[in-house]
């Protein structure tokens, strides 16, 4: 959020390496979401969806609702991020089935991204 990458990368693996050292998978994906986060942001799309794909495959071992919803949410970015409009509402509705029948707040945030969406229009 404050734009300083090269340290919200090292803060991220390091708090990585952690959860991994501490066997938290649950650490772990949330490391690898805000990972994923991150390199979307910065440009790398590869990474991210690499890093969510991950985060997503651990929470759902572990039953992590939270975790796969913000999982789901960062892959629908990535899609939409790299031009897959229908990809990315599929997964953001996943998403916010998930935060809504959790009660998390990020539910809204992923609301306003698919009722931009489909206001947006099919894609040109």
């Amino acid at each position: 959020m404050t734009g300083e990458y090269p340290a919200a990368a090292q803060a991220l693996e390091q708090a990585l390496a952690i959860f991994r050292d501490l066997g938290n998978p649950g650490g772990e994906a949330s490391a690898l979401n805000e990972r994923g986060t991150l390199h979307r942001v910065t440009g790398d799309l590869a990474q991210a969806e690499g890093c969510h794909r991950q985060a997503l495959d651990l929470a759902r071992q572990i039953g992590g609702s939270w975790d796969e919803a913000h999982a789901l949410a960062g892959l629908g970015r990535c899609a939409l991020a790299a031009g897959h409009a229908t990809q990315a509402q599929a997964l953001l509705r996943q998403a916010l089935e998930i935060f809504q029948r959790t009660g998390a707040a990020e539910a809204g945030d992923v609301s306003r991204e698919l009722t931009a969406l489909s206001e947006a229009g099919p894609p040109a």
